[in-house]
């Protein structure tokens, strides 16, 4: 499991190559090898049919969740949502969709292997048909969250993973495909929110982690037990904690396995935006999200309402997961002209300079 810890953090493998060189330059030649092999878009498909056959379970993808919202559910109910080899799969290939569904003009296609569950508004799709491309080309976040109202995530469901997954390099295959589907999910151009309901313990608080905001429901609790397992994160939740707290309360979250205990103690850590009622963090994390979605949002007794435009969010979400960064300010600023360029002077564009002008007189 530390090979798989190694391999969780993508970003820091270059500067934890230039650190250590010096002083075992072969170790880290190997190490970088090891990482690139396993890493590999072929070597990662190997893993994901291979883990496709473990366990139960499912992940859910409502598409129409709320105008412009989707919601992600993770679920395996009667092992408080932990994750099990099919769920990764299956996560791994949400995240397909979804890159699909957001650069390409075509609806999205399944593998034939995938038993991702597709819905709108509730209702189980069979098959994707045109007016989904409209829906798709709405999007501008995701919620994530745990079926029934029981726990966000449990981590990996050990009942399955004990007779295939606890070995090292099993470890390390499996922290391979989630770091990758974990880092995809972070990159797309869509904003993000974990629901959080009960407990997100071990692998489940990690991947609190990868999303923009969190809303913790009252009596929730979130805990690292990586320590207390005898292991790390291998999910890549140690780094992007650091990105979320201090260093000196990542530390302690960690290292010592404290609790977070409550939506209060989690926004005075500023570990979560912000806290919901029992059983209403899913209804409170798409309340929040509608600032994304509406300039003016439609009043219940009149029509109408102003959507925000697209295009425009999704291009400061990648800058935004661009410019997390630091080292590499050179290409947050190239990577904002260019998406400016191609935003400024657009019809929508226009359109609201215009009205905005309009105002000012």
């Amino acid at each position: 499991m530390i090979l798989g810890h190694s391999i969780s953090s993508i970003r820091p493998l270059s500067q934890a190559s230039r650190r250590w060189s010096a002083i075992a330059p072969q170790s880290v030649q190997q190490f970088k090898r090891y990482a690139c092999q396993i890493h590999h878009p072929t070597k990662l498909g190997q893993l994901r049919a291979k883990l496709r056959g473990f366990g139960q379970g499912h992940v859910e993808l409502d598409l129409n969740h709320s105008p412009g919202l989707a919601l992600l559910t993770l679920s395996n109910p009667e092992k408080h949502n932990a994750l099990t080899g099919k769920m990764m799969a299956e996560l791994a290939d949400c995240i397909d969709f979804l890159e699909e569904a957001v650069t390409k003009p075509t609806l999205p296609v399944l593998s034939s292997e995938s038993a991702l569950i597709l819905k709108n508004g509730g209702t189980t799709l069979k098959t994707l048909e045109p007016e989904h491309r409209q829906i798709l080309e709405g999007l501008v976040g995701i919620i994530v969250t745990g079926a029934e109202q029981k726990s966000y995530c449990a981590g990996l469901d050990l009942s399955a993973a004990k007779t295939t997954l606890l070995t090292p390099q099993a470890g390390s295959e499996m922290a391979a495909l989630m770091v990758s589907t974990l880092t995809r999910f972070l990159r797309l151009p869509l904003i993000t929110i974990a629901a959080i309901e009960k407990a997100a313990i071990g692998g489940g608080a990690e991947m609190t982690t990868w999303c923009d905001h969190r809303c913790i429901a009252d009596q929730a609790k979130v805990q690292f037990v990586q320590t207390q397992m005898g292991v790390v994160p291998g999910w890549g939740g140690a780094s992007r904690l650091l990105n979320i707290v201090p260093r000196s309360t990542a530390l302690r979250l960690l290292g010592a396995a404290e609790p977070i205990h409550g939506g209060q103690q989690a926004l005075q850590l500023g570990f979560a935006q912000l806290t919901s009622p029992k059983g209403g963090a899913v209804a409170s994390a798409t309340e929040y999200m509608q600032s994304y979605v509406w300039e003016k949002r439609p009043d219940q007794n009149l029509s109408g309402g102003a959507r925000r435009y697209v295009p425009a969010v999704r291009a400061m979400k990648k800058i935004v997961s661009v410019g997390m960064d630091h080292d590499n300010i050179e290409r947050v600023s190239e990577l904002e002209k260019d998406l400016f360029k191609q935003l400024w002077g657009s019809p929508d564009n226009l359109t609201r300079v215009e009205a905005a002008s309009s105002k000012k007189k």
